[in-house]
């Protein structure tokens, strides 16, 4: 069955300012096999909510890195699903404040206990095409909502940097972003074959549609976007999971 992965309203504005840095209520718990869903609603204003997704996808967002910036972990931490709802109380929270909520929770939950390090790694950098960018300014104050499925990414009011990480997942190597865009963007981009199938993303097993003569991403997203990736190596900061377990009953 097709399962579609969805981030819904990542709102990229923040008000007020917060109290605390833990979820006031926390509900963690094993997703039923039979449940195809995969939804997450990234961390903002001291909310979080998923269905079928993996601890070490929650990391992703908690630290804001790329999948090939997760190093270490058991088996269970890409694979096992578990349904998360995180709510906080009181006035407004960041983006920045609920992703610390969030990295609390992991902590306290799943006894997680990590460390940086900068290690050189093989990359692809995103530039701009010389023909030019084909990227639609998105509204400004508008959420962003994204969507992955096992051949694509569908964008609306998203900044580069959400396309990065999810580019990331696809191409199995960190992706640098050096095309100077900054704003919102509405965009989306199909391919029919990429280093890493069906997506990439931990815990999204999602078939990839039949092709349609799209190309490889490398070339899709010349020929749909205007944007260019070349290898290259360049020192990145990862994060080595030392220590993860199971989430602590609720």
């Amino acid at each position: 069955m097709f399962k579609m992965f969805v981030l819904i309203g990542l709102s990229q504005m923040w008000l007020g300012a917060a109290d605390t840095s833990v979820f006031a209520v926390t509900s963690i718990r094993p997703h039923a096999p039979d449940d195809n869903r995969f939804l997450v609603r990234p961390p903002v204003n001291g909310q979080f909510t998923a269905a079928g997704t993996t601890a070490k996808f929650v990391l992703m967002l908690a630290y804001d890195v790329q999948e090939t910036q997760v190093v270490g972990g058991p088996g269970w931490f890409a694979t096992e699903k578990w349904d998360i709802e995180a709510k906080s109380e009181g006035p407004r929270h960041s983006i920045e404040e609920t992703r610390r909520m969030l990295q609390n929770m992991l902590e306290e939950r799943f006894s997680l206990r990590l460390h940086r390090e900068t290690q050189p790694r093989p990359v692809y950098v995103l530039t701009v095409a010389k023909n030019g960018t084909k990227l639609k300014a998105g509204e400004p104050g508008k959420s962003t909502n994204v969507q992955v499925g096992g051949s694509s990414i569908n964008v609306q009011n998203g900044e580069l940097a959400r396309m990065t990480q999810l580019l990331a997942t696809v191409l199995g190597r960190p992706v640098v972003d050096r095309t100077g865009l900054t704003g919102t963007y509405d965009f989306s981009l199909q391919w029919d074959d990429a280093p890493v199938k069906e997506g990439g993303v931990p815990g999204l097993d999602v078939p990839g549609a039949p092709g349609a003569d799209h190309g490889s991403i490398f070339t899709a997203i010349q020929d749909q976007l205007g944007l260019r990736l070349e290898p290259e190596r360049a020192p990145i900061e990862v994060i080595v999971v030392d220590r993860i377990e199971r989430p602590s009953p609720n």
